[in-house]
């Protein structure tokens, strides 16, 4: 049976849910996050960041993301894979339970991040989004 007990449980895994995790391990506190998709967030969508400090060419999402997931795992943090259904207070330690599991943490961090909004328009499903189409000088 695994330890499901830590000292930080941060739910969800965008780039402030990983950064927590970067600095909540290197304070030596045992951490797990969970994320319902997988760790970068919105960011891995980007076809190219070019604001990002320490990248002066830019950088893409697909290519940032999993560097943020490895700088944090190498600090210890657990990252899981789950939506957390419910988090509840019981007494002095939270409870979340993700897809059939339940993790205890002394502290929880929300990182819930964002969800692209949808306008309802027929084609929507269609849209240059996801094909990676960069928009300059508008």
């Amino acid at each position: 049976m695994r330890d499901n007990t830590y000292d930080v449980i941060i739910i969800g895994g965008g780039a402030a849910g990983l950064t927590a995790g970067i600095y909540t391990c290197r304070a030596g506190l045992k951490t797990l996050m969970l994320e319902r998709l997988m760790p970068g967030g919105q960011v891995i969508n980007a076809a190219h960041i070019e604001n990002f400090p320490g990248f002066p060419d830019g950088i893409s999402g697909a290519e940032i993301g999993p560097l943020m997931q490895q700088q944090a795992m190498k600090y210890g943090l657990d990252i899981r894979l789950g939506e957390v259904e419910e988090l509840t207070q019981n007494g002095s330690y939270w409870q979340a339970s993700a897809w059939g599991e339940d993790y205890f943490g002394s502290a929880v961090i929300v990182a819930g991040g964002s969800t692209l909004r949808k306008l309802g328009v027929p084609g929507e499903e269609r849209t240059l989004w996801c094909r990676g189409v960069v928009l300059r000088d508008m």
